[in-house]
């Protein structure tokens, strides 16, 4: 039974949607932002309904147990993310907007008329990243009205090089299984050259958070997930094990803000 439900809580997208709320929560503790409830069950509902339909509409040949309540939670989701939109701001659905639509985009089949995003080479990590990015620091701040400046941007370019590092065990994972015109990082520089380029991203996360922080003791944390992000980085392998990225590296998120919300406590 505790099989089944972790099962079901990997395949079905809770796990990633609770990753994007640490890092949207980060973007709340950063800028000493009210939580915001609403935007909380928009991210969490529009994430989990996203990467399911990405996830099954990619594989609808494929059969599983798990399919009929999958698609249950995920209309639920949807639903969820239908009645809470009302509350958010004409801004932030806006720009919510245009992420689905790229979300979309990105897994339309290709055809004589449309390349699927995801077949255009090299640009599936920058989508992703930037997607993750957008969502976790621009719609906070948005639905709050805060005016955007140099921060903004830094803490955005910060989370687009965090997601662009932690997207390779997954990328390594997945080496034999994408398309070669996907031309993802690894297929690109191999595996090796694929872990030096995510060392580089967190390398950079780690300097963002120096310009971010206002006292230097503030980067500990980021320093400290970005030391165990590059240690599953360079773990990783084509034969890793089931949950070696679907949980433990997708549960980076969250050990970061528990992290930051314990530093800030002591």
């Amino acid at each position: 039974m505790i099989t089944k439900l972790f099962r079901f809580y990997i395949l079905s997208s809770t796990h990633v949607a609770l990753a994007v709320l640490s890092l949207s929560y980060l973007t709340h503790l950063y800028f000493d932002v009210s939580w915001q409830p609403a935007l909380f069950v928009f991210v969490f509902s529009a994430t989990v309904g996203t990467y399911n339909f990405i996830r099954y509409y990619a594989s609808l040949g494929i059969k599983s147990s798990f399919n009929k309540p999958i698609l249950v939670f995920s209309f639920m989701s949807v639903l969820g993310m239908g009645l809470s939109a009302i509350k958010l701001t004409s801004q932030t659905l806006l720009v919510a907007l245009l992420l689905g639509m790229t979300s979309l985009i990105y897994v339309l089949p290709s055809n004589r008329f449309f390349l699927g995003l995801r077949y255009l080479p090299y640009l599936k990590s920058f989508i992703v990243a930037a997607c993750w990015s957008s969502v976790v620091v621009i719609l906070p701040l948005l639905n709050h009205q805060i005016e955007f400046d140099r921060l903004t941007w830094l803490l955005w370019l910060q989370m687009v090089f965090w997601t662009f590092a932690t997207m390779i065990p997954f990328e390594i994972r997945d080496i034999s299984n994408d398309s070669e015109s996907m031309k993802t990082i690894p297929q690109s520089f191999g595996v090796r050259g694929a872990k030096i380029i995510g060392t580089l991203m967190l390398f950079g996360v780690v300097v963002l958070s120096y310009f971010l922080s206002l006292q230097c003791y503030d980067t500990i944390p980021t320093l400290i997930i970005s030391i165990l992000a590059l240690v599953f980085l360079w773990k990783s392998t084509v034969h890793q094990s089931t949950y070696y990225a679907s949980f433990w590296v997708e549960a980076l998120p969250v050990v970061w803000l528990l992290m930051v919300v314990f530093w800030k406590w002591i």
